[in-house]
């Protein structure tokens, strides 16, 4: 059972005060970006559109990098991915009006990864959560993540189109190596080798647990690094992860919904909540427009009628609920 800090935590993060903690930055509305030919065949537009980020009036750090605040002990933190995800919201809206003030943005969030990165062995460079959080195990920080890893590195990357400061492709290539090792057998790796599949883990803990929404959001970062490089170790890896993902989508399926992991009994199965519903139809929209691959597309479809559905939504939610009160 979770302890009595959790749920007095949760309980200000999702019900009293919703509006202005983290789930004020993540619950913005999800769509994916139309993707031309020069976005496929250059890193310019990311899969997932993140403009609705740039919105979220939280705080800011002296450098005007968000915190976002998870209630109970942990307070305010900084999120790799938030501010990731917030640098290329801002990458996006780049594009469509060049004005200055959203170029700024994206090289603020981008030297973020810069200042906040930990070498540790074989030249690797992680950006690691600094806060404990309760998942499947206790995470105790530092936690490293292959999602932290691939949106750094998606943004870095992005970052040096707009600069040509050779700082933000030496951050995007030590964090890559990250990807180059597995992550319960070396310190700073996050990729997971089993049964003839590779798995690019959003948490470390044994046995692995394959989140969804990480997984992708890192394999849009092995995407863009294996671009942009041309990279034979980022290219081979990258289809690899393809594959897992195609085999394994049905397993994420329950039928009336998605789930958030898989892992194996006794442990639960982990419903998701509508808003990760949701990013997982994005993401499946994302995954089509950069392979055009039919898999993706039908799951795209058939989770939207999930979605579509009153039956589905509303037995979701139950179960939801139950799974949070009784789990985590």
């Amino acid at each position: 059972m979770p302890s009595l800090s959790y749920y007095k935590r949760i309980l200000n993060a999702y019900v009293f005060n919703k509006s202005s903690s983290n789930l004020a930055y993540w619950h913005t509305p999800l769509k994916s970006n139309k993707l031309n030919e020069e976005d496929l065949s250059q890193v310019r537009r990311y899969p997932q559109n993140f403009v609705a980020r740039t919105k979220f009036n939280g705080k800011r750090d002296a450098m005007g990098v968000i915190m976002l605040n998870y209630f109970g002990d942990l307070g305010y933190q900084y999120n790799p991915n938030a501010i990731a995800q917030l640098g290329l919201g801002f990458y996006d809206l780049y594009l469509d009006d060049p004005r200055d003030e959203y170029r700024q943005q994206v090289i603020v969030n981008a030297e973020w990864f810069i200042d906040h990165g930990r070498g540790v062995k074989d030249n690797v460079l992680l950006w690691e959560y600094t806060f404990p959080f309760e998942a499947r195990q206790k995470l105790e920080s530092p936690w490293r993540s292959a999602l932290a890893q691939g949106q750094a590195i998606s943004l870095l990357l992005r970052a040096y189109r707009l600069t040509e400061s050779d700082r933000f492709l030496d951050a995007a290539r030590q964090g890559y190596n990250a990807f180059r090792h597995e992550g319960l057998l070396h310190e700073g790796g996050v990729i997971c080798n089993a049964d003839g599949f590779t798995w690019l883990e959003e948490v470390i803990i044994d046995p692995p647990d394959h989140i969804l929404n990480g997984f992708i959001w890192a394999l849009w970062g092995v995407y863009d690094y294996a671009r942009f490089f041309n990279d034979p170790h980022a290219r081979q890896l990258y289809d690899s992860c393809v594959i897992t993902l195609e085999k394994h989508l049905s397993c994420y399926d329950l039928g009336y919904w998605t789930c958030y992991d898989l892992i194996a009994p006794p442990e639960p199965t982990m419903i998701v909540s509508r808003y990760y519903h949701n990013l997982h139809i994005v993401q499946m929209e994302g995954c089509f427009n950069i392979t055009n691959k039919s898999t993706f597309r039908d799951y795209a479809k058939k989770w939207s009628q999930y979605l579509g559905s009153f039956y589905c939504r509303n037995r979701a939610l139950f179960e939801k609920i139950y799974f949070k009160l009784r789990y985590f």
